[in-house]
């Protein structure tokens, strides 16, 4: 039988000689697995790929370490099944952690359209009923009111995601698994909004001094910027797209549809300052610019609904 003593002797060599390194391919692997989460459009907006790999790998390995010696440590400290040196008590239920934020996981009503067949599993409740609606983990308790419609495809402590239930989106979504219209909003520093290489990168401490970077970009057609309100928030809100005249390098990023015109991308972005720090952005997006005044004509009401729980 295993003591007491045997199991910390082993945990302690376990920490004094424990793997420092993990392989690549396991942390390349995560990195791959987290990316391809319905989060994805967040990543590619709100940081840059660069980033997220460099920080992302230390706390992979970090991760995989704590899991390995967790695990070690529930399955040594299992009582002993036979018996020996007394009669072993029932296993108790184990209790699981309460989670620091709600649970991002969708409830098991969360119903999609059906051409929404991704393979991820989305955090958000799906269809959204017309009326007002709570989420569940960004700005947990905050409101909003939607039309018939509208699906929430991502609901998590940092990102927020809604699209409308269009043919546009159901034939994109059928040719590359992408959409062309939504909104997105997730809680960020200094974002870069992914244009492309240097291009829509934000700079300051203010929603107004993020959004005056953005007038000041030479490779940008801005609209003038407006102050609002919205939900007990403050900032300030720019409509940008790339310069048709700009002469500058831009590939399609690689989280656009295939075969999109980077030129043709047409964004609203709301800068909103949070008192607990960071700033708030909401993205009303659309691919491809005709689209744009319609998708604004509706998903404006819904944006200027929204009502924060800032409750920490």
């Amino acid at each position: 039988m295993t003591s007491e003593r045997d199991i910390e002797r082993l945990l302690d060599r376990w920490f004094t000689e424990r793997p420092t390194d993990v392989a690549d391919r396991v942390l390349d692997e995560v990195a791959d697995r987290i990316g391809r989460q319905p989060q994805q459009r967040a990543w590619r907006v709100l940081r840059r790929d660069s980033h997220v790999n460099s920080y992302l790998k230390p706390l992979l390995a970090v991760a995989t370490v704590i899991v390995i010696a967790v695990a070690g440590i529930v399955y040594l400290g299992q009582p002993s099944d036979s018996g020996v040196g007394g009669v072993a008590s029932p296993p108790e239920s184990p209790s699981p952690l309460a989670p620091a934020s709600p649970s991002a996981a969708p409830s098991a009503a969360a119903v999609f359209p059906p051409w929404y067949t991704t393979s991820e599993t989305p955090s958000g409740p799906g269809i959204l009923p017309a009326g007002t609606v709570t989420t569940q983990a960004f700005f947990p308790g905050s409101s909003f009111s939607v039309p018939e419609g509208w699906v929430s495809d991502t609901d998590t402590s940092e990102f927020y995601g809604l699209f409308p239930d269009t043919p546009v989106n159901e034939a994109e979504f059928a040719r590359s698994q992408g959409l062309v219209q939504s909104i997105f909003m997730g809680i960020v520093d200094t974002p870069g909004l992914g244009f492309c290489e240097g291009v829509g990168d934000t700079h300051g401490s203010t929603a107004a001094e993020l959004v005056a970077s953005l007038v000041a970009d030479e490779a940008l057609v801005t609209s003038e910027p407006v102050e609002v309100t919205i939900g007990g928030l403050t900032g300030t809100r720019v409509d940008a797209h790339l310069d048709p005249d700009w002469t500058g390098s831009c590939p399609p990023n690689p989280g656009d549809p295939p075969g999109t015109d980077p030129k043709d991308l047409r964004g609203r972005y709301v800068f909103l300052d949070v008192p607990s720090g960071g700033k708030l952005l909401i993205i009303i997006s659309s691919v491809h610019a005709a689209d744009f005044e319609a998708l604004l004509a509706e998903a404006m009401p819904i944006v200027e609904s929204f009502e924060f729980n800032l409750e920490p």
